[in-house]
């Protein structure tokens, strides 16, 4: 057979390059783009009556309602006022006002505890945006706290940013105050594995990443960090060229989990490694069977018929071939339905309008329900990011804002104690409002949907390569068919 058979390809990924990516704990600290702060000893009845807007996730009416109050004179503390409004831009989604704010009146009206309470909030926004300077020093303004567990998190947190942006020995000085009793301690053992490695310390870090793979419990997230761990090691181990080692940690995995279909593509190529392409076959067929928009089942596709055809299993490999080639064309189309459903705004206004439900008190989760279509899956990856969510965020709010300016000068009319020049005067801000509304919603709409095109672009590009490939693969088959055998006939 021809040299220039398709080859299993994988992208290198040794242990560093993994643990950067491993961002377990992101998913936590980004659970949510708000970030409510609760308030104490506010007796003013305006603050108040804003903070229960922003507790119930109304969080514009509270702006709006608190700068009112503070405007006709209403407010008496106006420093309270103002931390509380900058708690409600914080969870409204505009940090670098809510930081001004806590920078300038963030003061001794409030207790310690309400205070680490919203800085910790501003860094933990900053991370998510990944501005790791601006979240280490709202981590420095965080005071030492009795509070136990929020203490643990926080040094957690402060890792997590120290690895991110490469300080391995400031991580692991941190992670070493994260007792390992705690809630946290799992996560933070699975950090000093990625930190120590990074220190060059490989084998104490294996180690550290070893007993995290092999730790009892059935707790989702516990199941979930011994998978991750085990992947860790398993592609380490794969691109060190010892296969049998990955292996042993790879078959701890679940076949159900979130990275089981890595697992089940690194199993594969453990025994491929080793030239037992039979045995290569079942997890790839097992991959197979899932979803082609996954890309380790796109790798699967592929790899399968490249294994018969190691085997000399030239017929069974030219049907998986084939095979690959549907699948591949219908996942072609779809995302080329999605570039349409993009196009013609249905698919960015089905999400914005779960967005803006989400802001006035909904459920993040119901954004994804958006998605629950073929040709959505292809963006999932692309609402994971953390861009493009605050940038919805950003333009849901928007649009938001604009119905309630339509809404404002709709009831104009209907006060009937203003006079004329006044209704007119009112009208004219208005009418100024929405038009610098009009030209951000506008921005922000062509910069969502050029992220959606951008991504169904790679993807996109990615299965017509792995087309060709596979084409090109169909035709190598027949040509050494037709040498062999003297016909179109394969074996």
């Amino acid at each position: 057979m021809s040299s220039t058979w398709y080859r299993l390809k994988f992208t290198p990924a040794t242990v560093r390059a993994i643990v950067r990516c491993a961002a377990l704990l992101s998913a936590l600290f980004a659970a949510s783009v708000n970030a409510e702060i609760v308030w104490v000893g506010v007796k003013d009845p305006n603050i108040k009556d804003a903070l229960f807007e922003s507790y119930q996730g109304r969080h514009f009416n509270a702006i709006t309602r608190l700068q009112m109050a503070q405007k006709l004179g209403r407010v008496h503390d106006q420093e309270q006022a103002g931390v509380a409004l900058g708690g409600m831009y914080l969870a409204y989604g505009f940090h670098d006002y809510a930081a001004k704010i806590f920078e300038s009146l963030l003061g001794s009206q409030q207790p310690k505890a309400v205070q680490d309470q919203a800085w910790y909030s501003l860094a933990k926004i900053r991370y998510q945006r990944g501005n790791y300077a601006g979240a280490l020093q709202a981590l420095e303004k965080v005071q030492d706290t009795a509070d136990f567990v929020f203490s643990q998190e926080r040094n957690l947190l402060e890792a997590t940013i120290l690895l991110k942006q490469g300080g391995y020995l400031d991580a692991l000085q941190a992670l070493q105050k994260v007792n390992e009793r705690s809630d946290w301690g799992m996560y933070a053992k699975f950090n000093k594995g990625v930190a120590t490695y990074h220190l060059g310390r490989e084998q104490e870090g294996v180690k550290i990443l070893d007993e995290v793979g092999s730790m009892n419990g059935g707790d989702p997230e516990i199941v979930a960090l011994k998978d991750k761990a085990n992947l860790v090691l398993g592609y380490g181990f794969l691109d060190k060229s010892n296969p049998d080692a990955a292996k042993t940690y790879l078959e701890r995995m679940q076949l159900t989990g979130p990275f089981s279909n890595k697992a089940l593509l690194a199993l594969g190529r453990a025994y491929s490694d080793k030239k037992m392409h039979e045995k290569s076959l079942p997890p790839w067929l097992k991959l197979m069977d899932r979803h082609p928009s996954d890309p380790a089942v796109q790798d699967a596709l592929m790899a399968v018929p490249y294994a018969f055809g190691q085997l000399e299993a030239y017929k069974q490999s030219l049907e998986y071939y084939e095979k690959a080639m549907r699948l591949f064309q219908a996942e072609i189309e779809n995302i080329n339905i999605a570039a349409d459903a993009v196009g013609g705004g249905k698919m960015l206004d089905g999400m914005t309008q779960v967005a803006q439900y989400d802001a006035e008190g909904g459920n993040e989760h119901n954004l994804k329900s958006i998605l629950d279509s073929p040709e959505g899956r292809y963006l999932a990856p692309l609402l994971a990011s953390y861009e493009f969510r605050e940038a919805l965020h950003n333009y849901a709010a928007l649009r938001l804002s604009l119905g309630k300016l339509e809404g404002w000068s709709a009831r104009l009319d209907g006060y009937q104690n203003l006079k004329d020049d006044e209704r007119n005067a009112y009208q004219q801000r208005i009418a100024r409002s929405q038009a610098k509304l009009l030209l951000l919603v506008e921005k922000y709409h062509h910069h969502l949907q050029s992220m959606a095109y951008d991504e169904l672009a790679r993807r996109k590009e990615r299965l017509v390569n792995y087309f060709n490939e596979a084409r090109f693969s169909v035709a190598q088959i027949y040509d050494y068919a037709a040498k062999r055998w003297g016909s179109g006939n394969e074996k």
